[in-house]
């Protein structure tokens, strides 16, 4: 803190004036200029804005898959692109006692065709969680004040044994997942978008011989989810490898993935 300072506050015969009054009042002062900025609210940046959440909103995504699938003598491998929008449509007061939004998800093969009402999902906040379910399953998307390389159980109202079906094969989608932010205000390219402030989150980092989990996700400030993939991949090395688990290990996952997929959404626009 720095003082201020006083010229001529003493006369030559000593006699008090103004600058000693001034000294005087000085720690006064000093008392009631701090006491004023202790109590002054703290303005922190929690990043709620990375996950905003209002009635009206609408996001629209391309979506592109690459499903495995164990087939006789081998795997087949679908490719297929389509797109998605997101509409928020209602809240409903949930059993936490927040407020929670009613997401419609539509999907159309191109943009010459009608949207169809594909899912129904929401998502809420509160002080310290960002939430969303899919297919009866509650996700802790974001976790507050948003800080780089926070961890957390993104998975913790589920089992990480809980099974999606994918091709009508049965796999464990969410073992092993971990979730990390990785970087909070760095630029992202996204098609023909830029992002200038993008919270990048990894959910799930794990690969061994057999089983290959990636999944990340991307936020841009006062929009939402602007990115986002997943690799889910699983081999017994039966088809790459005739079971040969050395020669497997060294082999790449799209060469050797005998079930699964990949999936990548950008965000095309947003309202």
């Amino acid at each position: 803190m720095k003082y201020p300072s006083f010229t001529n506050s003493f006369s030559g015969n000593n006699k008090p004036g103004a600058g000693s009054l001034l000294l005087l009042l000085l720690p006064v002062f000093l008392i009631l200029s701090c006491e004023k900025r202790e109590t002054e609210p703290l303005d922190l940046d929690f990043g709620y804005e990375y996950y905003p959440l209002e009635l009206g909103q609408v996001r629209e995504y391309a979506v592109d898959s690459i499903i495995f699938d164990p087939a006789l003598g081998g795997t087949r491998i679908d490719s297929n692109s389509w797109l998605v929008q997101e509409v928020v449509v209602d809240t409903f007061p949930g059993q936490d006692g927040l407020t929670w939004y009613r997401i419609e998800r539509f999907q159309r093969q191109s943009d010459t065709l009608p949207w169809q009402i594909g899912k129904v999902y929401a998502a809420a906040r509160s002080k310290q969680q960002a939430f969303r379910t899919e297919d009866n399953l509650k996700f802790i998307k974001m976790t507050f004040p948003l800080q780089a390389n926070e961890t957390w159980d993104g998975n913790a109202f589920f089992s990480i044994k809980t099974t999606v079906e994918i091709a009508g094969e049965q796999i464990e989608m969410f073992k092993d997942w971990a979730y990390r932010t990785l970087s909070l205000t760095d630029p992202l390219q996204v098609g023909d978008l830029t992002f200038e402030k993008v919270c990048s989150i990894q959910l799930a980092d794990s690969e061994n011989i057999i089983e290959y989990r990636q999944a990340k996700e991307h936020y841009a400030k006062n929009i939402g989810l602007v990115y986002k993939e997943l690799q889910i991949l699983d081999t017994q090395c039966v088809v790459c490898c005739n079971g040969d688990f050395g020669t497997c290990a060294s082999t790449g996952w799209g060469q050797k993935a005998e079930k699964g997929f990949i999936v990548r959404q950008r965000l095309l626009r947003w309202q």
